[in-house]
């Protein structure tokens, strides 16, 4: 058989000994280094206003471009100086594809900015040409959260408008930011991006979903004069004894009926009320939950039983692992609560507890909401934390468990697998 002959001659002049191929490679690239940098100021100062997003392949098409034209051109080499002109004409017919007059004016209105859980929020995009003369179609795109919508823009006249319709939908509760709506202009291998915001962002808030609680049956909700206190005072609701005039006393407090019977001046004496505030405590820790419904039922509780004692004109207050949530009206809870999630973190149940009871010192009920994975010991450890006097009732929201209601010593737990079950236990509180 003869033997495989391989005719290399015309590959002889790249063969080069490293020894002689290393220092002028090392050269070479030091020189191209300061040409490099002054490219980069150049290009910043020049092209920053006509691109403003130049992808990887431009950027890598770029330097490939710079060390074949410097390598090329101090070595001889004639394959790597076409090569480093054809990436320059390319380069430079993208940012030719790119440059174009653009004028435009974009806004995004939506009708309702709040909408529940399992719903769609409605919408439109209005684009105008704000130029005197016509504009070709162009490519915008609308951030909506971590997703991306894009939409084309047909040529428009001047002083032209475009509207685009969008429905958004609310899969989960969340704080979604839609846009701004911002215009794309790329060339064909996607070397340079033209991109332009047009308008300012907007938020969407996605509300936990929420069920209507029986006003005449909620148990411990309805705390018509909440707690008395030992403190004694001349005027208030809860009547406590009789004692003699002293100067200064209100004289519409004087028993009459008892003064003519003893033949002196006996007052009323009442006790301090507090009004009824309900604090309501949401466990936030990843660990108390066993999946990510439990944590979505726990929040829904939470809105359910604040709203209804807000319609009620009961003073209510939330506790987390983040601190209060500071909120003007039910609105403004359901805001706050659309943008609250799970973290780890080593603060247990029963030191959250003790944490809202400290900061809200004069709730008159305590709502303890946690998941399934909080244990019987830790549900007690929260109570032993909460002052005697306080009406305290837990609600476990257990994907895995049935409505239910029992005791942990004194305290009562309503297991709730799902928030329409949260009506039917919360009747059985007393």
């Amino acid at each position: 058989m003869p033997a495989l002959r391989l005719d290399l001659s015309g590959l002889s002049r790249l063969r080069l000994r490293e020894s002689a191929f290393g220092a002028p490679v090392r050269a070479v690239a030091g020189r191209a280094r300061p040409l490099i940098d002054r490219t980069w100021r150049v290009g910043r100062t020049f092209l920053g206003p006509l691109t403003s997003t130049v992808s990887g392949l431009g950027w890598g098409s770029l330097g490939a471009g710079l060390l074949a034209g410097a390598v090329g051109w101090s070595q001889g080499w004639t394959e790597l100086r076409v090569a480093a002109l054809f990436l320059g004409l390319v380069l430079g017919s993208a940012l030719l594809w790119t440059i174009g007059r653009m004028a435009f004016e974009a806004s995004i209105e939506l009708p309702k900015n709040r909408v529940t859980v399992g719903e769609q929020a409605l919408g439109r995009i209005l684009v105008r040409n704000t130029g005197g003369r016509s504009l070709s179609g162009s490519r915008f795109e609308l951030p909506v959260g971590a997703g991306l919508a894009a939409f084309d823009v047909p040529a428009m006249a001047a002083s032209g408008e475009h509207e685009q319709l969008i429905a958004i939908p609310a899969k989960r509760r969340s704080i979604v930011t839609i846009g701004p709506v911002r215009s794309v202009k790329a060339d064909p291998l996607q070397l340079v991006h033209r991109v332009k915001h047009w308008s300012e962002a907007v938020e969407l808030y996605v509300h936990p979903k929420t069920v209507l609680l029986d006003a005449t049956s909620t148990g411990f909700l309805r705390d018509i004069e909440g707690v008395t206190t030992h403190n004694l005072s001349s005027s208030d609701v809860a009547f406590h004894a009789l004692r003699d005039y002293v100067p200064g006393d209100d004289r519409r407090n004087i028993h009459w009926r008892t003064t003519a019977r003893l033949g002196k001046l006996m007052v009323r004496q009442f006790e301090e009320t507090q009004r009824s505030h309900l604090l309501i405590v949401l466990s936030l820790r990843t660990a108390d939950y066993q999946n990510a419904d439990e944590f979505e039922t726990a929040v829904s509780s939470v809105a359910s039983m604040a709203a209804q004692a807000l319609r009620e004109s009961r003073e209510v207050s939330v506790f987390t692992h983040a601190g209060v949530l500071r909120f003007p009206s039910a609105v403004g809870l359901f805001d706050r609560l659309s943008g609250v999630d799970q973290v780890s973190t080593p603060t247990t149940f029963a030191e959250l507890a003790l944490a809202a009871i400290t900061d809200v010192p004069h709730a008159s009920v305590v709502a303890l909401v946690t998941g399934g994975a909080t244990s019987p010991q830790d549900l007690r450890a929260a109570h032993v934390r909460i002052p005697l006097q306080v009406k305290t009732f837990a609600v476990r929201c257990a994907a895995d468990s049935v409505c239910a209601r029992r005791r942990i010593a004194n305290l009562v737990v309503l297991d709730v697998p799902a928030v329409e079950d949260l009506a039917r236990s919360i009747r059985t509180v007393r």
